[in-house]
């Protein structure tokens, strides 16, 4: 006979809505561990990327100086008038000779530099100027990995809508910058690495010749080249709402002291024009724009601007990044260093100077 089994059938016990809840809070809390250690990788890797960029392009002045016994030059203004209404070459950066360097020889090719890089003497390039594509061409190696640039800069540079660099090369101290205790004894001349000449204008401190000869402080103690942010804002308040890195302060008077040039641009008031233009072309010479930097404010701090900067080039731009705590920086020699914010203004103030004789040496 068959017995029925009467026992009450087991049933599978399944998640109950507030175990599911914990399960779910746990995994958000390791997402949330996680992501940092995450986000901090990819920033270093963005950084470690950004330093091969700046090695390559100090590896190319290398090789230009090698072959020409000279460093490239970053022309601040417009060539001289040739007779017969034009101008001659002018307002080209100084990264424009170094493009064969870089395997950008066809794009140096495309440079027609017989004239001047900009419409008639003005530094601004309309998208009917002989070098209107090749401006726009945007140069990889020159571009921090870290950087997200507005791609938009015709409002401020013209139609052919330049492309930018995120890197700048050391143009020293200001003219006639005695630097910090009067160690300069003959102010004049710009003393960084990469030299600033008015092509139209020429004056005294623009030395358009510079080498490894030049270097009384060593090229190991001397910068070449490091980051400079990239200006994004298209109007007056998008500019003065922006980063405060990019809002270029009014130097109102020359000061031949770097300390009170410090606390000449502490007090001042900052102007949309100037900083309207920073970063936006990596082919333009003109100061607005050009890829140079100057020693006076240490990494992410403010800029700042004379009233002669378009002339003379005096347009004290900052080396600043994105990155966490500072800037990369190549010196003379090749070698790239990650200098921090807080790094000594006397050590950064020796470290821009080729020949002051102060010899400072940045440790990482």
């Amino acid at each position: 006979m068959l017995i029925k089994n009467t026992s009450p059938a087991r049933v599978g016990r399944g998640f109950t809505l507030i175990e599911l809840l914990v399960v779910i809070a746990i995994i958000g809390i390791l997402i949330s561990l996680l992501l940092p250690a995450v986000q901090a990788v990819r920033a270093a890797a963005r950084r470690t990327s950004c330093g091969n960029n700046i090695r390559q392009i100090a590896l190319a002045v290398h090789n230009y100086e090698s072959a020409t016994k000279r460093f490239p030059v970053n022309q601040i203004g417009p060539g001289l008038a040739d007779g017969t209404g034009g101008f001659g070459e002018g307002y080209y950066s100084w990264l424009v000779p170094l493009l064969p360097n870089i395997e950008q020889d066809n794009l140096r090719r495309s440079f027609n530099l017989n004239i001047n890089h900009g419409d008639a003497d003005s530094y601004k390039l309309s998208d009917t100027h002989e070098n209107a594509n090749a401006a726009a061409t945007q140069v990889s190696t020159f571009l921090c990995p870290s950087d997200n640039p507005n791609e938009e800069n015709s409002i401020i540079l013209g139609s052919a809508n330049p492309a930018c660099s995120s890197y700048a090369g050391n143009a020293g101290w200001p003219s006639y910058a005695e630097g910090y205790t009067g160690e300069r004894r003959a102010p004049g001349k710009h003393n960084g690495s990469i030299p600033l000449f008015h092509p139209s204008s020429p004056v005294d401190w623009h030395t358009p010749k510079i080498g490894m000869y030049s270097f009384q402080d060593g090229t190991s103690n001397t910068a070449l080249l490091s980051e400079r942010l990239i200006q994004s804002g298209n109007s007056a308040d998008a500019i003065n709402n922006g980063d405060p890195r990019l809002r270029s302060l009014h130097v109102l008077e020359r000061f031949e002291a770097l300390p009170e040039i410090l606390d000449q641009m502490s007090s001042s008031h900052a102007h949309v024009f100037e900083s309207a233009h920073i970063g936006r072309s990596w082919s333009s010479g003109s100061p607005l724009v050009a890829p140079t930097y100057m020693h006076v404010q240490t990494p992410n701090s403010v800029i700042g601007h004379y009233n002669t900067s378009m002339d003379e080039g005096d347009f004290v731009v900052t080396a600043s990044s994105r990155h966490s705590g500072g800037v990369n920086m190549a010196l003379v020699d090749g070698s790239v260093r990650f200098v921090s914010d807080s790094v000594s203004p006397e050590v950064w103030w020796a470290v821009g100077s080729r020949d002051d004789g102060r010899i400072e040496t940045l440790l990482d």
